[in-house]
């Protein structure tokens, strides 16, 4: 059963706890005049605090007009994200709508504090990418009326719509096409598994050792908080000293790993290593990234197509604003076999 609050918070009341007149919450909420960056953070907190929903955002929800759309996403550095996060708002432009993005750097507290902000600014609709595990807080967003819409990740909760990319049968078929190419002992490079498409890398990883005749080993299993930011560095800095660490035959033959550009930090400490790719190791990755194909050798990847995901996130934002039924998507992907395995 949904809660219902006894007292819904007034502009008045914001602007009580603020120490603003209404008029100051006013310019704030709809940026009809400049406010410093001191006030302006002291009503965007009283509005979080009380839960004010503004009458003019419950106005555009009624009607399906709010034009104003939140895009949350992982980590702007990072040239995957920032692909999407790009894409996305080159559709938001071509259907006159007005984006908000927000970075949440892989923390849940700092998710939380950016989806309150896009909740000031009167915002319709709110994709996020991928995401820490905030359904309370998500369940609460669509209490409030605003349409949750997850990407590259999936979620069992009414109301709340997603696109995602199949990640196990894909990570099954590449276990497989390694086992194909005589690799005999595969291993898996990731940060930690915190997000559900990770996780379905992970089982289908898994999987696919166990229907191909390999297996599971712990020791072939490689997850570090490190590997989260910065991908492209700290991937090459962990395998650095993985090498150290461990002689080559108590190493897999093979790495799959969770994006290029962790692949592309281990193709590079493994070189330096003095090892051969493929000869020594084999390394695949994740995304495609166009820097891929232009490594040496180049990279073997598997293809996520995020312009095909904005455009299914964008065909579905456009449908729930008309007050159409929407389905789940679920988008395929496919190997870029290179030189790298």
């Amino acid at each position: 059963m949904k809660k219902k609050r006894n007292y819904r918070a007034t502009m008045k009341d914001v602007a009580t706890r603020a120490g603003v007149t209404i008029g100051t919450v006013s310019h704030v909420i709809n940026h009809t005049a400049p406010i410093s960056d001191e006030t302006t953070k002291r009503v965007l907190e009283a509005i979080s605090e009380l839960h004010y929903v503004p009458n003019t955002m419950a106005r555009n929800m009624r009607s399906k007009t709010n034009h104003r759309v939140g895009l949350m996403i992982p980590n702007l550095n990072n040239n995957y994200h920032a692909r999407i996060a790009s894409t996305f708002v080159d559709l938001a432009d071509r259907n006159q709508y007005i984006v908000y993005i927000m970075g949440y750097e892989y923390s849940l507290e700092r998710e939380l504090k950016e989806l309150q902000s896009l909740m000031a600014y009167n915002v319709g609709t709110i994709v996020i990418v991928n995401g820490c595990g905030e359904e309370d807080y998500i369940r609460e967003l669509v209490d409030r009326g605003v349409d949750v819409i997850l990407a590259d990740r999936h979620a069992d909760m009414e109301g709340v719509s997603y696109v995602e990319f199949e990640n196990r049968s894909i990570y099954r078929q590449t276990v497989h096409m390694l086992k194909e190419k005589g690799y005999r002992s595969i291993g898996f490079i990731s940060e930690p598994l915190v997000l559900t498409n990770l996780q379905d890398r992970f089982e289908g990883y898994r999987e696919g050792l166990l229907e191909n005749g390999y297996e599971f080993r712990e020791d072939h299993i490689f997850i570090s908080e490190r590997l989260c930011l910065d991908n492209t560095r700290n991937g090459y800095l962990y395998m650095k000293e993985l090498l150290e660490q461990r002689k080559r035959e108590e190493l897999p033959d093979a790495f799959i790993m969770t994006s290029d550009l962790l692949a592309i930090g281990v193709l590079r400490a493994v070189i330096e290593a003095g090892y051969q790719v493929p000869r020594d190791f084999g390394l695949i990755g994740c995304d495609n990234l166009q820097i891929s194909g232009y490594m040496q050798p180049r990279l073997t990847t598997i293809m996520q197509d995020r312009e095909q995901l904005c455009h299914e996130l964008w065909n579905m934002i456009l449908a729930k604003d008309h007050g159409e039924k929407v389905d789940n998507i679920v988008l395929p992907q496919s190997l870029v076999i290179r030189e790298s395995c």
